[in-house]
């Protein structure tokens, strides 16, 4: 009787976990379908924050040549060709820096998801919602010391534009700023020297976080002129309010991943957009 043969091979679970391996690292140095579907997402986002900019400048939308809905579509698409060109630098440099998004990665190239840590939800959550009613006070705090204002800042904006206006910051905000942004002054900062061994240094890291978090403060400046004149109290609250969650934001995508830091951005805009009414 001839031998009998199982199908089993001792190296066959070595070979699968080889097989998904490659398959894992394939995907990590592919940038190009999870930057557009970052761009696709941070142009849903631009939509949204339309109606609330479009309330807020209710004097400058009045004479503008095209209507309002043929702007906002042509706005979402400009940031997200924008959005997908930055996406993918901003990929392509984290890949040596150890930056990504995960669970984007995952969900685009069909790959099994990280586990969620809870240490990171919770960061999140807390950082988001508890930075956003910091800001609130802080704000207050300033009010006694500021100027007076250059136009009228009283505007009654519909809750639904507020909660939208959150994505904006949670989803387009993050991918300029951290994905982009903080991922390049981080590869800069590697690159010219700031490392441990091959990788780069904690101080790299966190100089791209405070840096990336600085300049968001920087872009504010020009709205705080349109308000009032640019003395010193203006631009340190303008600075202060704009700048001091960003290192929250830095810390979570550094350590867990942007979707991380996205969450919490939304989180801490939802607190100021929906319950400070800003």
């Amino acid at each position: 009787m001839a031998p009998r043969f199982g199908l089993h091979c001792p190296f066959s679970s070595e070979f699968t976990m080889n097989v998904n391996n490659i398959h894992t690292n394939q995907a990590a140095s592919k940038h190009t379908r999870l930057a557009a579907f970052w761009a696709v997402l941070g142009a849903l986002g631009t939509l949204a924050v339309f109606p609330y900019l479009a309330t807020i400048n209710q004097s400058s939308t009045a004479s503008l040549p095209l209507p309002l809905p043929v702007l906002a579509i042509a706005s979402a698409t400009q940031s997200g060709i924008l959005l997908f060109i930055l996406g993918w630098i901003g990929l392509r440099l984290g890949r040596s820096l150890g930056l990504d998004t995960p669970f984007a990665r995952a969900f685009v190239y069909g790959l099994k998801p990280p586990a969620l840590s809870k240490r990171a939800i919770n960061f999140a959550l807390i950082s988001g919602f508890l930075g956003g009613f910091v800001i609130l006070g802080l704000a207050l705090l300033f009010q006694p010391f500021m100027p007076q204002t250059a136009q009228s800042t009283t505007v009654n904006i519909a809750l639904w534009k507020r909660a939208l206006a959150s994505f904006y910051g949670g989803i387009t905000e993050e991918l300029l700023l951290r994905l982009f942004l903080m991922t390049l002054i981080a590869w800069v900062f590697w690159k010219i020297g700031l490392r441990e061994g091959e990788q780069p240094s904690r101080l790299a890291f966190w100089l791209a976080i405070a840096l990336s978090a600085l300049l968001f403060g920087v872009g504010h400046l020009p709205s705080a002129a349109a308000l009032w004149s640019l003395t010193p109290i203006v631009i340190t609250r303008t600075m202060v309010l704009n700048s001091l969650l960003g290192i929250a934001f830095g810390f979570l995508y550094w350590q867990w991943g942007l979707e991380y830091a996205m969450l919490s951005h939304f989180c801490a805009d939802i607190v100021l957009h929906i319950i400070g009414g800003s």
